[in-house]
C-alpha cells in the first residue's frame, strides 16, 4: 500500500470553514475514486464528471486535499495526486464511513447552513424529522430554485438505468410532474436509441451476432472431432505423403545406371514401410471416427430432433424458430475472441455510442470526443485541454492550445464542419478570447440556435435618455445576452450585403434613438425613399430622399455642429456638448450609402454657373464626422460594403468608433478590421445571407466597440414586425419630437422646421397620384393669380405673398438674421430648397429664366408663369 497520512487533520474546524457548503458523502468518495483512477486533480475534469457547480469543485478538492488525495493548489495546474492506487483508498473510505472516521456531518455544518444542492437523496417533504440517507443513488436536483410543493417517492419506484454517458435529465425525475415525467420518457427514449445504435452497429464487428454463430459453430466442430480425429487424419496425411515418396524413389532406382540392384532394393524396403505406416494409420482413422461420429450424435443429434420436431408442430414458421434459436445458443458459444488492437479501438468507438452526425440532444461527452479527434487528427493541432458545455442553442467549446494561436482553426473551419456531421454549412463561430492569445471558443449551433434573442422591447416615447444608450438592447447573443450599442456621440458603421439583415439592425437602433427625450433624429435615404425606415419614420424629425433636401439638412448639421463649440463656454458646458431635454444632439441615419456616393458623384445642373455641379454629400458627411463629435451632431451609416466599387474614396468609413458588420465579403472584413482579425475569429463572410424563406444568418453581426465588444461574439438584432413598428412611430410622433434650442437654431440660416416641413411635403407628395401638384407649388401658383398673372416673379416676391397664405410658415420673423436683408436672404434660400425638394420626386424642376416686367424694356431673372404652367398642367399659351 501507498504511504500516505492515514489520520488527517480533517476534524480541523477552518478547514471545513474554508470548505463551506455542506456536500454528500458518496459525491466527495466519488471524487476521490474518479481522481486517483484518472491521476489527475483537475478541477474541470470534476465539474465535467460529476455535473457539480465551478464553485464547488473547489471546496471539493480542499476536502480531498484535507483527506491525503491531492496536494495543495498549484494555480492553473492540476493538483498533485498523491495516493496512485484505488485499492489504497482504503483510509479515506474508512474517515468518510468508518465508524472510528470523522463526524462528517457535525464537521459539515459548523457554519450553521443548509446542506447544498449537491447531488443528494431527496427527503419526504411530509416528515422533517425522518433521517437522509446520504449514501443513495439520486437524480441532481432542479436547476430553478423556486419550491415544487408534490409528493416525493422514493427512488425504487422511479428506478433508472445506468447512465454511463452522464446526460441524465436536469430536472428530477422522483417528482411526479409534468416536468419530471416529460424529462424521465425523454431520457429513456434517448437510451433506448442509443442501445439499439449500438446493437446494429456491433452486427459489423467481431461481436455481432452472425459471427459470433459461426465461431461458435466452429468451435462445437472443433470439439466433436477431438484431439485422436484431428491426430489421426494428420497420420494418414504424413503415411499417404511417404507412400508417394517411395513410389517416386522406385520409379527411379528403376532407371538407375550405377548401383541399380542396390537402388531397387532400398526402394522395395521403403515401399514395405510406407504400406506399414499407411495401414496403422488409415485403422486409427477408423477408430477415430467411431468416436467422432459418437459425439456429433450426442451433438447434433438433438438439434436434428428438435428442428424436425419444430416443423412438425409449426411447418416454415417453426423450423425458422429453431433456425434462430441454433443462431443464438451459437453465438453464445462464440463470445470470446481475440481481436487486434485497431479492431479493439474501432470496438470501444462502437460500445461507446459515438453517433454518426452531431445533434443537440447528444450527450456532451461523445461530442467532446468527436471535437477532439477532429481538432488533433484532421487539424493537427496540440491541445492543452478542452471542455464542452452545452446550451440550449448547441455547443461552446473551450479550447486551450499548446503555445499555438487560433489561426490553423479560423482556416479550417470548413475542415472542422466536415468532420461534424450534421452541421449546416457556414455556422461553425469561433471567437478569440481577450484573455489569453492560445484560449478561443469555438460554436456549434444548432437548428434553432437564436431561441434566447428576445423581440425588440417596447419603449414608451421619450423614455430614454443619451447617457443610457449603451443600456438599450438592440439585440442579443446565443445565451441571451443583449447587445446595446455605445451611441452617445459616437459614430456607427454597419456594414451588410444584400438581405443580410442590415434594415432590421438599422430599424432595431432606430426604435432607440426616437425613444429618446434628447435626440433630433434626421433620416436620408437616396436609394430606398425611406422604406429602410419603416414605420419609425413618422418619429423621425426629417427625412431626406432626394440629393436637394439631403444636401439641406447636411448644411443644417454642419452648421449646428461646427457652430456649437463657441456655445460651451457661455454655457457651461466644458468641452462637449452636454446634451440634455432642452439642449438636443443631432443624429443622422443615413441608409443605402452607396447610392448616396452615386447620387452625389452624378451633380445637378447650376443654371448660374452653366455647368454640372456635384452635390458632394459624402463630402458633408466626411467632415462632419471629423469636426461634429464635440458637439453630439453623429450618424449611423448604413451600406453594402466598404470597397472602393461601393464607396469610391470614402475610407473614413473604416475609421469610425463603432462597426457593425453583417453577412459581408471578406474583403469588407478585412478593410474595416484588418486582415489578422480572420484569423482571431472575425468571421462574417462566413454568415450566410437569407435566400428565399430561409432566414439563415440574417441580421447576425459582428460587433467592434471599444473594450465593451472586443471579441468576436455574433449577435442576432431583435426583431419587431412592421405594424408594431408603424404603431411606435406614430404613438412617438403623436407624443411630440424634440425641438432645436434657440442657441443652436440661430447658428444656421436654414431653421429645423422649414426642413421638416419639406420633409413632410415632400412625403405626402410620394403619396399622390402621378402629376398631382404639390401643395407648396399650388400656393405659389395662387401668388402668381394674385399678382395678376405676371410673365416672372422674384423669389423674394414670391416669398412675401407666400407669407400672406402662411405666415406662420414664411413669415419674416420665423427666419433667423440681424437684419431684415439677412432674414430675406434666409427666406429665399428657403424657398429655393422647397421648390426643388417637392418637385424632385416626380421628376420635375423650375429653374430661372428672363423675363421682361410690364413697361420696362429690360429683362431680369426670375421664375417665369409660362414655366409653372407647365406643371401644373395649365396651357402654356393661356394667359
Amino acid at each position: 500500500m501507498t504511504e500516505i497520512d492515514i489520520n488527517p487533520k480533517v476534524d480541523d474546524p477552518r478547514l471545513w470553514a474554508k470548505v463551506g457548503q455542506a456536500m454528500d458523502r458518496k459525491v466527495l468518495w466519488e471524487a476521490a475514486e474518479l481522481v486517483v483512477s484518472t491521476q489527475f486533480g483537475s478541477r474541470s475534469m470534476l465539474q465535467r464528471k460529476l455535473r457539480i457547480p465551478w464553485d464547488l469543485t473547489g471546496r471539493m478538492m480542499d476536502a480531498l486535499e484535507a483527506l491525503g488525495v491531492v496536494g495543495p493548489d498549484q494555480g492553473a495546474q492540476a493538483r498533485d495526486v498523491k495516493i496512485k492506487l484505488v485499492e489504497d483508498l482504503e483510509p479515506v473510505y474508512e474517515n468518510l464511513y468508518g465508524d472510528d472516521g470523522i463526524d462528517f456531518a457535525a464537521l459539515l455544518h459548523l457554519d450553521g447552513q443548509a446542506s447544498a444542492s449537491i447531488p443528494a437523496q431527496p427527503t419526504d417533504l411530509s416528515d422533517d424529522d425522518e433521517d437522509v440517507d446520504d449514501d443513495a443513488d439520486d437524480e441532481p436536483a432542479p436547476e430553478h430554485s423556486r419550491p415544487i410543493e408534490v409528493t416525493v417517492y422514493t427512488p425504487q419506484e422511479w428506478e433508472l438505468r445506468e447512465d454511463p454517458e452522464g446526460d441524465r435529465p436536469w430536472i428530477n425525475p422522483q417528482l411526479r410532474t409534468k416536468e419530471g415525467r416529460k424529462a424521465r420518457y425523454a431520457y429513456l427514449r434517448r437510451q433506448a436509441r442509443r442501445r439499439v445504435r449500438k446493437a446494429a452497429a456491433r452486427q459489423l464487428t467481431v461481436h455481432g451476432v452472425i459471427p459470433r454463430a459461426l465461431r461458435g459453430e466452429r468451435r462445437v466442430r472443433s470439439w466433436v472431432i477431438g484431439m485422436e480425429g484431428r491426430k489421426a487424419a494428420a497420420d494418414e496425411r504424413l503415411a499417404l505423403a511417404a507412400v508417394k515418396t517411395a513410389d517416386r524413389g522406385a520409379r527411379r532406382a528403376q532407371f538407375a545406371l550405377r548401383n541399380g540392384e542396390a537402388k531397387q532394393a532400398q526402394a522395395a524396403k521403403l515401399q514395405m514401410e510406407a504400406g506399414k505406416q499407411l495401414v496403422v494409420a488409415q485403422n486409427a482413422r477408423k477408430s477415430a471416427k467411431r468416436a467422432v461420429a459418437f459425439r456429433a450424435g450426442v451433438t447434433y443429434g438433438p438439434l436434428a430432433l428438435a428442428d424436425a420436431a419444430a416443423y412438425g408442430f409449426a411447418d416454415v414458421w417453426g423450423f425458422l424458430g429453431a433456425l434462430v434459436l441454433n443462431l443464438v445458443g451459437g453465438s453464445l458459444l462464440g463470445r470470446d475472441v481475440e481481436v487486434s488492437e485497431e479492431e479493439l479501438e474501432r470496438l470501444e468507438r462502437i460500445e461507446a455510442g459515438a453517433p454518426q452526425q452531431v445533434s443537440v440532444g447528444m450527450t456532451p461527452r461523445m461530442f467532446e470526443q468527436m471535437m477532439r479527434q477532429a481538432l488533433t487528427e484532421d487539424l493537427k493541432l496540440t491541445l492543452s485541454a478542452l471542455r464542452v458545455d452545452p446550451h440550449a442553442w448547441g455547443f461552446e467549446i473551450h479550447v486551450w492550445l499548446e503555445r499555438m494561436t487560433p489561426e490553423k482553426i479560423s482556416n479550417g473551419l470548413d475542415t472542422l464542419e466536415a468532420c461534424l456531421p450534421g452541421v449546416r454549412t457556414g455556422s461553425v463561430l469561433l471567437q478569440q478570447s481577450a484573455e489569453s492569445r492560445n484560449y478561443c471558443v469555438i460554436r456549434v449551433p444548432g437548428p434553432s440556435p437564436w431561441q434566447a434573442v428576445p423581440e425588440l422591447p417596447v419603449r414608451e416615447p421619450q423614455s430614454v435618455s443619451t447617457d443610457d444608450l449603451h443600456k438599450a438592447q438592440i439585440g442579443g447573443d446565443m445565451a441571451g445576452r443583449p447587445l446595446a450599442l455605445p451611441m452617445c456621440r459616437t459614430n456607427v458603421n454597419v456594414v451588410g450585403k444584400s438581405r443580410s439583415g442590415k434594415s432590421t439592425i438599422l430599424r432595431a437602433i432606430l426604435d432607440v434613438l426616437t425613444a429618446t427625450e434628447d435626440q433630433i433624429i434626421i433620416g436620408i435615404d437616396l436609394g430606398g425613399a425611406g422604406s429602410g425606415f419603416g414605420g419609425l419614420r413618422h418619429a423621425m424629425h426629417v427625412v431626406a430622399t432626394t440629393p436637394a433636401e439631403a444636401k439641406a439638412v447636411l448644411q443644417w448639421g454642419l452648421d449646428i455642429g461646427k457652430g456649437r463649440p463657441g456655445l460651451f463656454d457661455r454655457l457651461g458646458m466644458g468641452e462637449n456638448w452636454v446634451t440634455s431635454g432642452r439642449r438636443p444632439g443631432v443624429k443622422f441615419i443615413v441608409d443605402e450609402f452607396p447610392a448616396l456616393v452615386r447620387e452625389s458623384r452624378k451633380g445637378y445642373y447650376d443654371e448660374d454657373l452653366k455647368r454640372q455641379v456635384p452635390w458632394d454629400l459624402d463630402g458633408m458627411l466626411a467632415e462632419m464626422a471629423i469636426t461634429c463629435l464635440k458637439s453630439d451632431v453623429t450618424m449611423v451609416i448604413a451600406g453594402q460594403g466598404v470597397t472602393k466599387e461601393k464607396v469610391k474614396d470614402n475610407t473614413w468609413l473604416t475609421e469610425l468608433a463603432v462597426q457593425v458588420l453583417a453577412a459581408c465579403d471578406k474583403d469588407d472584413v478585412v478593410q474595416i478590421l484588418g486582415e489578422g482579425m480572420l484569423a482571431q475569429g472575425w468571421r462574417a463572410d462566413r454568415l450566410v445571407p437569407a435566400m428565399g424563406k430561409q432566414i439563415n444568418d440574417a441580421s447576425v453581426v459582428y460587433v467592434m466597440a471599444g473594450s465593451a465588444y472586443c471579441e468576436p461574439i455574433p449577435y442576432r438584432g431583435c426583431y419587431a414586425d412592421p405594424d408594431e413598428l408603424l404603431r411606435r412611430g406614430r404613438a412617438r410622433a403623436q407624443a411630440g419630437l424634440v425641438d432645436i434650442d434657440p442657441e443652436s437654431a440661430k447658428l444656421s440660416r436654414i431653421s429645423l422646421r422649414s426642413l421638416m416641413e419639406t420633409s413632410a411635403q415632400n412625403y405626402a407628395a410620394g403619396g399622390q397620384e402621378q402629376g398631382a401638384v404639390p401643395q407648396l407649388i399650388a400656393s405659389i401658383r395662387e401668388v402668381f393669380r394674385a399678382a395678376g398673372d405676371p410673365s416672372g416673379l422674384q423669389l423674394e416676391e414670391i416669398a412675401a405673398g407666400l407669407a400672406q397664405h402662411d405666415a406662420d410658415r414664411w413669415d419674416l420673423e420665423a427666419f433667423d438674421g440681424e437684419g431684415a436683408a439677412d432674414q430675406e436672404a434666409a427666406r429665399a434660400v428657403a424657398l429655393k430648397a422647397a421648390i426643388k425638394a417637392v418637385l424632385a420626386p416626380g421628376g420635375k424642376s423650375w429653374t430661372t429664366d428672363s423675363y421682361r416686367r410690364p413697361g420696362e424694356k429690360s429683362t431680369v431673372k426670375g421664375y417665369c408663369l409660362r414655366h409653372l404652367k407647365k406643371i401644373t398642367g395649365e396651357d402654356a399659351s393661356a394667359t
